[in-house]
């Protein structure tokens, strides 16, 4: 027995076949109701109420704004004006991998409102970079408390066996105090007495801390700096200084007490004015 079937109904059943079958074409998902949030490329973020859902764009996508109390007066809008804040609906269309856009619409009053709001979040985000940076140097500059660096330096020298101060160490030690009065912010003095080879050890590291003293003492009774601004002074006597930044190349310059300013580096750019 032979059936015959009609070849419209056959290529009709067919179609609906393929409709229907899942990965013979992109599946057909409900529109997608939320506000855009970013727009990078090729894909905007959506978030709606079940979240954020990322969508692609393609050459194919339309871009329709609508006007009027009931919206049906369309026209047509570039990608470039799926800006952040505004609101759409989204006709999505599915592989299983990707959500791809097959058509978004939106009010264009929503789109004026969310234009006028970009325009003022240039100014806001450019205070919130602004911000930040400020933010990160005051916490380099919270990290460097503490952390000492040289700003100034002289050095007294002395004559043989003696501590006492020359009219040119007076005047040396007048300079360094007037340079470090001038910083803005805090700072300390770090005094240091040395004495040459000739002598015993022990004799000549009493002579450097009577040097150190006598420097001190003229800076804090002459030259007006403060007891609170001194960190504790040495004396080394004749001994070598280990990574010594200024060794004396001889005996002459051995006979010295050496006057350094110290700032928190967090201040050294206020040091350095």
């Amino acid at each position: 027995m032979k059936i015959f079937v009609n070849k419209k109904a056959a290529l009709g059943m067919f179609a609906a076949m393929m409709i229907a079958s899942p990965g013979a074409a992109l599946a057909q998902d409900p529109a997608l109701k939320g506000m855009i949030t970013s727009h990078e490329g090729n894909t905007i973020v959506v978030r709606g109420p079940a979240g954020d859902a990322k969508v692609q764009l393609t050459d194919g996508t339309k871009i329709r704004g609508t006007s009027g109390a009931l919206g049906v007066r369309g026209e047509d809008h570039p990608p470039s004006d799926l800006i952040r804040g505004l609101a759409v609906t989204v006709t999505t269309a599915s592989d299983g991998q990707n959500v791809t856009a097959t058509e978004i619409v939106f009010k264009n009053s929503d789109l004026k409102t969310a234009q006028q709001i970009a325009a003022g979040l240039v100014g806001t985000d450019a205070n919130v970079s602004k911000n930040a940076a400020g933010i990160a140097e005051n916490s380099e500059r919270i990290d460097n408390v503490g952390l000492l660096v040289p700003a100034g330096r002289t050095k007294v020298f002395f004559a043989v066996g003696s501590s006492a101060l020359s009219a040119e160490g007076k005047q040396s030690l007048d300079d360094i105090a007037t340079q470090a009065k001038a910083i803005t912010g805090a700072y300390r003095l770090a005094v240091v007495g040395r004495a040459d080879t000739t002598g015993n050890a022990a004799a000549n590291e009493k002579l450097s801390a009577q040097r150190a003293v006598a420097v001190k003492q003229y800076l804090m009774k002459s030259a007006g700096i403060s007891p609170a601004n001194f960190i504790p002074t040495a004396a080394l006597g004749d001994a070598p200084v280990a990574q010594d930044p200024d060794p004396p190349a001889n005996a002459a310059e051995a006979r010295r007490v050496t006057v350094t300013i110290a700032v928190s580096k967090s201040n050294q750019s206020a040091a350095n004015k």
